[in-house]
């Protein structure tokens, strides 16, 4: 199958790199920066820099949109304008939150539209090729270009999965919850965790431990089983002691501890862990505005 690809990021340079290692013929590689299309060809291996993404889709089986979601629209316009596109082509982009709708004029050239998302998150190429085999793709788009699209996915061994076109948003803010917002909720736990007086440089790497065995523990026993820690346990008086504390700190800290210590609770009545009384005494808690002061507290 001939592959051509327009864009020269890590997405766009490591599929390209696995692709040809699975046998594919990478045809054109197209960039707005020819650099970056040079140095994105160096790696992948035996494909020609093309300046202009219609003349790059020439003759490929396989177009692959590797770029920003803003330009997907007018980039998938350019590659389907002037007959260059080949008659029965796929046309993809690896968006997870836009539809294969999105690829306007692919259709009219006699295209297919296909949608293909990695769940996957590399910070590099070396990263990337090592990560992709193995990972989830979500795909979607007309049946010819589902069909050829998992193809390419096994042929990556990766494992793809098939999801309608109207859950793709649903689905990204899924994979941003548990990717992006997990950075967020990390360095709210280093931030904690300084004001407590760790130091700055030691506070990421004590935390890295504990994250690690918590991502283990998931993959062990799943969800929610893996969930531990005083609300799982019904500990009130903890629960009361961290919020006591967080008074100190600005509200958005303390109003992101209630709310994620609210839909703690449910993930451990679902475990089973936590008693039906022991919930209602930390919902309790968690909605009121304020806490008793030092010797104020009942026995638990």
């Amino acid at each position: 199958m001939k592959v051509a690809i327009i864009g020269a990021g890590v997405l766009g340079t490591s599929l390209g790199i696995l692709l040809r290692r699975a046998g594919f013929q990478i045809v054109a590689l197209s960039s707005r920066n020819r650099r970056s299309a040079q140095e994105s060809a160096s790696h992948i291996g035996g494909c020609e820099v093309v300046g202009d993404p219609g003349l790059a889709a020439m003759g490929a089986d396989l177009v692959i949109l590797a770029v920003p979601d803003r330009v997907i629209p007018s980039l998938a316009i350019e590659v389907s304008a002037g007959g260059a596109l080949k008659k029965g082509a796929v046309v993809t982009h690896l968006a997870g939150g836009l539809q294969s709708g999105i690829l306007a004029g692919v259709t009219a050239a006699g295209g297919y539209r296909g949608a293909m998302h990695p769940l996957q998150s590399f910070a590099d190429v070396e990263a990337a090729v090592q990560a992709l085999p193995d990972s989830f793709f979500f795909i979607e788009g007309d049946n010819e270009a589902v069909d050829v699209l998992r193809s390419v996915v096994i042929a990556l061994e990766g494992r793809p999965i098939e999801i309608g076109a109207g859950a793709k948003a649903l689905y990204h803010a899924g994979a941003a919850a548990a990717s992006n917002f997990l950075v967020t909720l990390i360095e709210y736990a280093v931030t904690l965790l300084q004001r407590a007086g760790v130091p700055h440089d030691v506070a990421l790497p004590a935390l890295l431990p504990l994250i690690k065995g918590t991502v283990a523990n998931i993959e062990a026993v799943g969800l929610p089983d893996a969930l531990t820690g005083p609300i799982a346990r019904g500990d009130v008086g903890t629960v009361k002691r961290h919020l006591r504390a967080l008074q100190q700190m600005p509200g958005d800290m303390v109003r992101l501890y209630r709310s994620l210590a609210r839909k703690t609770v449910e993930t451990a009545r679902r475990k089973g862990s936590l008693e039906r009384e022991d919930a209602d005494k930390l919902l309790d808690l968690l909605f009121e505005p304020d806490f008793p002061e030092d010797g104020e507290e009942t026995a638990e």
